[in-house]
């Protein structure tokens, strides 16, 4: 026998009087078995009656995602179905309200359903409607957040605060989709207020430990946008030790290895340190895009094969929203080339070593460069001013002499040391 209307709203009243999240996921999700979806889509409107032994709130959201089930398992009208999911997630936003944080589990399953069918029913618009249709998912998704947000309980056992981070990582999500950043950053301001920018394990329940992640990783993108770039690689450290919990490693992998190539640069940027070979091996994507093309070359000071490395890779710097930190690494493939001229300058210089003429440092960077024209002395001038605002460099340019001039003890400090 068929599951019928009577037996599905008793089997929803046993999962809220128990507190069950996730059977209540399993009875709010668009995506049962066929069978339970078919007879779910054929339900009649329900009516007071049938639904007296649901609390109030939960009446409209049972209505609601009844017919929601209609539109996609019925009509197949996948325009109509959307319309119908964010009127489910508004009834389900107002239950939320009301409960304590048994019912994350279920809202956030529901809030990742309607990404997923958005995903779907963009292939079939133009940007602007989806532009405009994304709007209507972040209204939706905003205010699940703040419900988390403003949530008054003090026992972390209850309060949906522990629950926060997924909405936040969706949100930020959409807004970059939509260039709104300045929306994203209000958003990590509001959170700052809670004391839970950088959530720790130990209070992070397991459920949600993968949102967390997401969360830090594209929280770490608004650092980098700021120029907060300490902050930004602690951030992504966090998230790789949140994946560092789980215990089948090719299930997170994907994950590691999309942190890892935001982290390799901002690392080597912050303190020069390279991933081991071990790394390298387990990524071979890692080791084709860093270590065999942009850290080679700037190892090597050598600034063709730099530029060329990022033209021919610089795709995947754009997807990744990484492209300006790539962009960034090029002055310390400037350094390399600088300190390899400095060394070879004072190799044979007996008298003062540590000043260099401009010339010296035109020529290495016009062979680096592959020019057949000659490098103008301004540029060679600014890449070096730009070296010593960073603590890269330690010394003082001289523009009348034409040379910098190094200083005698430590010319070239530790990366540790440099700022950003």
């Amino acid at each position: 026998m068929g599951l019928d209307l009577q037996t599905y709203i008793y089997g929803v009243h046993q999962s809220v009087a128990t507190y069950n999240s996730q059977w209540l996921e399993q009875q709010l999700t668009i995506n049962p078995p066929s069978e339970t979806a078919a007879a779910i889509a054929s339900f009649p409107d329900p009516s007071e009656i049938d639904l007296y032994l649901l609390p109030d709130k939960f009446k409209p959201l049972i209505r609601s995602y009844i017919k929601l089930m209609k539109s996609i398992h019925v009509h197949r009208a996948i325009d109509t179905a959307f319309e119908n999911f964010l009127a489910f997630m508004s009834d389900f936003n107002r239950v939320a309200e009301v409960t304590s944080n048994w019912i994350c589990l279920a809202l956030i399953n529901s809030s990742n359903e309607l990404l997923s069918l958005h995903q779907v029913r963009s292939a079939s618009k133009d940007k602007a409607e989806n532009d405009a249709s994304l709007e209507k998912v972040g209204v939706v998704i905003n205010r699940s957040f703040k419900i988390c947000l403003t949530d008054k309980s003090v026992e972390p056992a209850t309060s949906k605060k522990s629950c926060i981070h997924f909405f936040l990582a969706a949100l930020i999500k959409i807004y970059f989709k939509l260039d709104h950043l300045e929306l994203a950053r209000s958003m990590e301001k509001a959170l700052l207020g809670t004391n839970s920018m950088i959530p720790t394990i130990q209070y992070c329940p397991v459920d949600y430990r993968k949102h967390v992640v997401t969360y830090l990783y594209y929280s770490s993108l608004l650092s980098l946008d700021d120029g907060e770039f300490s902050f930004a690689e602690l951030k992504l450290q966090t998230a790789l030790q949140f994946l560092s919990c789980y215990k089948k490693i090719p299930r997170v992998r994907p994950h590691i290895e999309k942190i890892l190539m935001l982290l390799i640069p901002l690392t080597y940027f912050l303190k020069g340190m390279s991933p081991s070979n071990e790394i390298y091996d387990q990524y071979p994507h890692l080791k084709l895009v860093y270590k065999e093309n942009i850290l080679k070359a700037i190892k090597e000071g050598n600034v063709l094969s730099f530029e060329a490395a990022v033209q021919k890779l610089h795709k995947i710097f754009l997807n990744r929203h990484i492209y300006i930190l790539i962009v960034k690494l090029k002055y310390l493939c400037y350094l390399s080339l600088f300190k390899k001229t400095a060394l070879y300058y004072k190799s044979f210089t007996q008298e003062n070593p540590h000043i260099i003429p401009f010339s010296y440092l035109q020529r290495a960077l016009k062979m680096s460069k592959d020019d057949q024209e000659e490098v103008p002395v301004e540029e060679v001038e600014c890449i070096l001013a730009n070296l010593i605002v960073q603590r890269r460099v330690k010394g003082y340019l001289s523009h009348t002499n034409k040379c910098i001039v190094l200083s005698k003890t430590e010319a070239f400090p530790k990366p540790s040391v440099a700022a950003t």
